[in-house]
């Protein structure tokens, strides 16, 4: 439920290069945590203001505001990525180019990295929320539950800030958290971060749900116990459970349209 992601947007006038000078690839893109599944933009001076990351005919593209770690999501294989510095009026000149292989002994790892949409440190007290909450707790499925209970119970839905979020808008996972309110990018990055920092997989999810017509994002969940990737939506829970307190947590994955994941 908020305005279609900056992807989109720059899908669209990253089509407007018009002018190519490349650098030294090192300068700008760090592989060092490749086997993690990620790679690391360094924004030296501000230069990079975009990000492309390719592979295949697909293509995921990302504003940058400093230095940013970037999935690969797409699984093994080679990547082609673009690093963009802004020129103006929407348009981007190409200064480094690279392209990199990932070899994931476990593709499931990059689902569990801090990155750029789901940013997040030890420091941060939506992390030590986690570990609090799930302290003692062994089984995979009860963890996701009590971090789904509490953040259903706590954040409530902000449809002011839907209505006035830009398209390059990134939660802060200490900032929902504190204000407990947010949209389902809020929801679904807090959640994805508070799974990841206790060691389950989580995907950031970005589509379409059947009932709604706004454009939505909820998460995936890796459930070790039972070897499978479930579908959970905080935001739309959070809605619903006041009307439905036995709604179930886990979602029936044809009722929503996969777009982007990370």
């Amino acid at each position: 439920m908020f305005k279609n992601h900056r992807i989109t947007l720059l899908a669209v006038i990253i089509l407007s290069l018009f002018s190519t000078v490349t650098y030294g690839a090192s300068d700008y893109i760090d592989k060092s945590q490749i086997t993690n599944g990620v790679i690391k933009i360094n924004n030296n001076n501000n230069n990079v203001g975009a990000v492309r990351v390719s592979k295949g005919n697909i293509s995921y593209d990302y504003i940058l505001k400093g230095d940013e770690t970037i999935p690969l999501q797409l699984g093994d294989g080679e990547y082609t990525i673009l690093a963009l510095e802004s020129v103006g009026n929407n348009k981007f000149k190409q200064i480094a180019k690279e392209t990199v292989t990932l070899k994931a002994k476990d593709p499931n790892k990059v689902y569990l990295q801090s990155i750029q949409m789901v940013n997040w440190n030890t420091d941060m007290n939506a992390i030590k929320k986690a570990k609090e909450l799930t302290k003692n707790v062994k089984n995979d499925q009860e963890k996701v539950e009590i971090i789904y209970n509490y953040i259903v119970t706590n954040i409530s839905y902000d449809k002011d800030k839907a209505k006035r979020v830009n398209s390059n808008y990134i939660p802060k996972i200490d900032e929902t958290l504190k204000v407990q309110t947010g949209i389902c990018y809020d929801y679904s990055s807090l959640f994805a971060a508070m799974t990841r920092s206790i060691g389950i997989p989580t995907k950031l999810v970005m589509g379409y749900k059947n009932d709604m017509d706004e454009y939505h994002a909820w998460n995936q969940v890796y459930l070790e116990d039972t070897q499978e990737w479930v579908n959970i939506d905080t935001t739309y829970d959070a809605g619903k459970r006041k009307s439905n307190p036995s709604i179930p947590m886990i979602k029936d994955i044809q009722d929503y349209k996969i777009e982007k994941e990370y």
